[in-house]
């Protein structure tokens, strides 16, 4: 049970907050590369409570500068995109993907002030098929390289979606290992159609044996199932600096997701989903399709609040899944979070044994803001373009051997990966 101080520190992240700067001392994903092609309009971007306009400038180089022109506050991203720049509509000034003023064709020559206005800008790269912003102070870190960013391009897709709730509640969905084993029930023979596993007859229907790890990205986290088979099945999934999950969807062999919670504001936040396959193409016409029959045009989960998330009672009398709404992982989560409120008031709650990884994870986002507060930098960050990897990061899943549990699991995978080295 956190205070009501406690809980506005981790759910408050607009400009000048302490979470606030957190999440701005890395980069965040803020729409998919699909969603800003060549060519593209530029794009409304509201992010931590800031709005900017994302575009390609005619020369596509990709730029995030402040929504409202700083003239006469015009929404720019109606703008003309021209002359290396992106244009007001209003009168016709003209800023680069720096924030820099080109042009005020209004004021007579003499009178143009352009090197006097600097509007907000900040940089933008694209990497693993999302475009990425950096909001923080000083230089910005590295992007590390995570398999599901850098992997060949067929064996990898990212997807968005709006939650309507705080960015924390979805965090802590992705990173309870718990709720799987209810919320996610389904039956037996039915493979999810977004990994291909059969979750209940890989893992079982009772709830694991739950452990967590300090690590050099945040904490790395045990699920340990005792599988129908009556071997032992190990979930190894991480919580990431500073708003990231890594859930191992399918057997370690075939591949894990990378998931970013990324804040609009404090009351609604954007998912982002990168889906990977270590060795195999992802068949991304049934992915696509299977996200066409859940997310509608608006970037929202089609079973929603107001639509009570289409829940079938029946279904669920049936068993055809455990809460009669479909078989769609996600809107099932959307249904626990965003039922929650829009922030969840955490005074409130009664946490048990179970919720260690929601209480680990939590202390670490607590000294982690510390940290900063402090005066250090971030815990996490990638500066040397020689080690863009975390060597201690592990996302698997599968079955281990009857001497063995997470810790001593990990440790013989990470023997290996520094021998082989």
């Amino acid at each position: 049970m956190l205070t009501h101080a406690q809980n506005d520190l981790l759910t408050q992240t607009g400009p000048g907050t302490p979470c606030g700067r957190l999440l701005r001392s890395y980069w965040q994903p803020i729409a998919t590369a699909e969603e800003m092609p060549i060519a593209a309009e530029p794009m409304p971007i509201r992010i931590m409570s800031e709005d900017l306009v994302l575009f390609r400038d005619d020369k596509d180089r990709l730029g995030l500068i402040g929504q409202f022109c700083p003239h006469r506050g015009t929404d720019l991203s109606y703008g003309r995109v021209e002359d290396g720049g992106l244009r007001c509509l209003y009168h016709g000034w003209l800023f680069d993907i720096q924030g820099k003023c080109l042009d005020q064709p209004a004021q007579p020559q003499d009178k143009k002030f352009c090197d006097t206005v600097r509007h907000v800008a900040y940089p933008v790269q694209e990497k693993g098929g999302a475009i990425w912003a950096y909001l923080g102070e000083g230089e910005p870190p590295l992007i590390p390289d995570f398999q599901f960013l850098t992997a060949p391009e067929p064996n990898r897709l990212a997807f968005r979606v709006i939650q309507m709730c705080n960015w924390l509640q979805g965090l802590e969905s992705s990173t309870d290992p718990v709720h799987t084993t209810f919320l996610h029930r389904r039956p037996v023979g039915t493979p999810s159609a977004r990994s291909d596993s059969d979750v209940n007859a890989l893992r079982g229907v009772e709830p694991p044996e739950i452990g967590t790890e300090n690590t050099s990205y945040g904490t790395r986290i045990y699920a340990l199932h005792n599988s129908p088979n009556n071997r032992k099945y190990l979930r190894v999934n991480n919580y990431v600096y500073p708003c990231g999950a890594t859930p191992s969807t399918s057997t370690g062999e075939a591949g894990y997701q990378g998931r970013w919670y990324v804040p609009i504001d404090d009351f609604r936040h954007c998912r982002f989903e990168f889906f990977y396959r270590h060795s195999q193409r992802l068949d991304k016409e049934k992915l696509r399709k299977n996200r066409a029959e859940n997310v509608g045009p608006d970037n929202r989960h089609i079973r929603r609040q107001e639509n009570r998330y289409l829940q079938d009672r029946e279904a669920l009398k049936r068993g055809d899944s455990w809460g009669g709404m479909g078989l769609h992982f996600p809107s099932q989560d959307a249904f626990a979070i965003e039922t929650q409120g829009p922030i969840q008031d955490r005074t409130k709650e009664r946490l048990g044994s179970s919720d260690i990884v929601i209480a680990e994870v939590r202390k670490t986002l607590f000294k982690a803001i510390k940290q900063i507060q402090d005066g250090a930098e971030a815990p996490g960050l990638i500066r040397d373009p020689t080690k863009t990897q975390f060597a201690d990061f592990i996302c698997t899943s599968g079955y281990i051997e009857d001497n063995e549990d997470g810790p001593s699991f990990c440790r013989r995978v990470l023997a290996g990966k520094a021998a082989a080295e």
